[in-house]
């Protein structure tokens, strides 16, 4: 099996990719990162530990502290986390791959942000663009947008990326108030890079 065959040879690995490649200045466990994931704590240890071997990742012991609960006292243990390796010879591509299959570019997002409501805007930003400095990853404007149905759709969509999302959302009253008002914050949204994948507004 050669490096590429091995890199891509399950759906796990490819959520781990995922996980530690948006998120390369970030170290997890095998508990933080299964419940990234949604693997089991088992498996994701086994994944990541294939991708140390494929230099992909890194690996080493770090202390946490463990919250006092009810009579038990807060306390200090030694786990075994995983981070990127930045050094790899192929992460810029890997990052660039995993950047361009994110969802919006299959053509799937547009479709699951109008189930959400009367969604006139759809912003795409920060995460989906590869662009750190962005205000947001994700920005709605629409009316109707029930709060159980947000909630539900940011977790499929932070675990399709990869990680925590900054995303807004506000009515269609409130984006055209704050339009009028030269709103910083909404403007540079929509001055600075960004995808546009709903347009109902001619903004």
């Amino acid at each position: 099996m050669d490096a590429l065959d091995a890199i891509f040879a399950s759906p796990a690995r490819a959520r781990l990719l995922k996980l530690f490649l948006m998120n390369p200045e970030a170290k997890y466990s095998a508990v933080e990162g299964a419940k990234q994931t949604r693997l089991g704590n088992a498996r994701f240890a086994a994944e990541a530990k294939r991708l140390v071997k494929l230099g992909i990742l890194q690996r080493g012991m770090q202390r946490l502290l463990i919250p006092a609960r009810g009579r038990t006292r807060a306390k200090h243990v030694r786990v075994e986390v995983f981070w990127a390796h930045r050094e790899y010879s192929l992460f810029p591509e890997l990052r660039g791959l995993i950047v361009k299959s994110a969802p919006h570019a299959k053509g799937q997002l547009a479709a699951r942000v109008r189930r959400l409501g009367n969604v006139k805007l759809a912003v795409l930003a920060g995460a989906f663009i590869d662009n750190p400095e962005s205000r947001v990853d994700l920005f709605l404007v629409g009316d109707g947008m029930r709060q159980s149905r947000m909630k539900t759709f940011i977790q499929w969509l932070e675990g399709e990326v990869g990680k925590e999302l900054n995303y807004v959302a506000m009515s269609t009253q409130e984006f055209k108030y704050r339009m009028d008002m030269y709103d910083r914050f909404v403007r540079d949204i929509l001055e600075f890079p960004h995808e546009t994948i709903i347009n109902k507004l001619g903004v």
